[in-house]
């Protein structure tokens, strides 16, 4: 009897081997790629995530976090090259789920259908110069459930613009994520829908800022400086960045809208996040004095 088990054992000991190789293999490759794509510095969390994992693709990287089933982050080095060959390819590949991922904490194509958001990227398949890499920017780890307009639109718009960028500098460091800031909302019940999206660059030699827009359809962005945007997502994409160039955002170009579009507007970035109420009641309430002194003058000039 222990003769006849001895085979099977043996057998069993040798795949499990194989497969420890196997995955050592794919880690070591993994950690290579992660490796030149985070050239810039992998992204800090001033308030770390439980659970988190950091997944490697050929052209970005992400952190995924279980408990929103999104990435908090991802990060890719934007070249030139890849800018101009992404014109040339067709959009032809298809959202999937993350196998790599347990099936309890990756996002599933069914938690989209009919939601009313779309999946939208965050690094995007238009700045990937090769068929595999446009193809792993569908994995469903690399996208959060996105307002349409303001995807199809407005943040399709600075990704445009983040591309000009990349062909007039050669190369640039990009880092997209969103940003939770109010109570959850699930999609669902899974899936948590951002309240913000941000996508922060990094010129090296030049300077660094990110782009914010709100998670609807408003048309509307602000640009802010890497400190700025570190205090309010708890996320620091370029943590070994000069302190001079932190707290100064580069003056990144308006986002290109498509031919016939409107383009976005730029607000500040206290009136983007709603933090003007009382400065928009003030300016109301201003409005209503100087109303109120036109009438006035108006009913003297009548009683004489």
């Amino acid at each position: 009897m222990f003769n006849d088990a001895l085979p099977a054992m043996i057998r069993q000991l040798t795949v499990a081997l194989l497969l420890a190789v196997t995955a050592a293999a794919a880690s070591a490759k993994d950690a290579a790629q992660c490796g030149n794509i985070l050239e810039a510095g992998k992204p800090a969390a001033s308030r770390p995530a439980a659970n988190t994992k950091l997944l490697c693709y050929r052209a970005y990287a992400v952190l995924y976090s279980p408990q929103t089933r999104t990435a908090l982050w991802s990060a890719e080095r934007l070249t030139a090259a890849a800018a101009d060959a992404a014109r040339t390819l067709p959009r032809d590949s298809d959202f999937y789920e993350e196998d790599r991922l347990p099936a309890g904490e990756r996002a599933q194509r069914r938690d989209f259908v009919r939601s009313g958001y779309d999946r939208g990227h965050l690094a995007p398949s238009g700045d990937f110069g090769d068929k595999a890499s446009q193809a792993e920017s569908f994995s469903l780890a690399n996208v959060v459930p996105q307002n349409s307009t303001s995807n199809r639109r407005t943040w399709s718009h600075i990704e445009t613009s983040t591309r000009k960028l990349a062909r007039q500098y050669g190369a640039i460091h990009v880092v997209t994520g969103p940003a939770f800031t109010n109570a959850a909302r699930m999609l669902n019940g899974r899936v948590r829908i951002p309240d913000y999206l941000w996508k922060a660059i990094y010129v090296p030699g030049v300077g660094a800022a990110a782009y914010v827009v709100r998670n609807d359809a408003t048309q509307a962005y602000s640009v802010i400086s890497i400190s700025e945007l570190s205090r309010f997502t708890g996320i620091d994409p370029f943590p070994a960045l000069a302190p001079t160039k932190r707290g100064v955002a580069l003056d990144l170009p308006p986002p290109t809208p498509h031919p016939g579009e409107k383009a976005a507007r730029r607000v500040a970035f206290a009136r983007l996040v709603g933090n003007d109420k009382a400065g928009d009641a003030a300016e109301s309430l201003g409005g209503l004095v100087q109303h109120a002194g036109a009438l006035a003058t108006l009913m003297l000039a009548y009683a004489r």
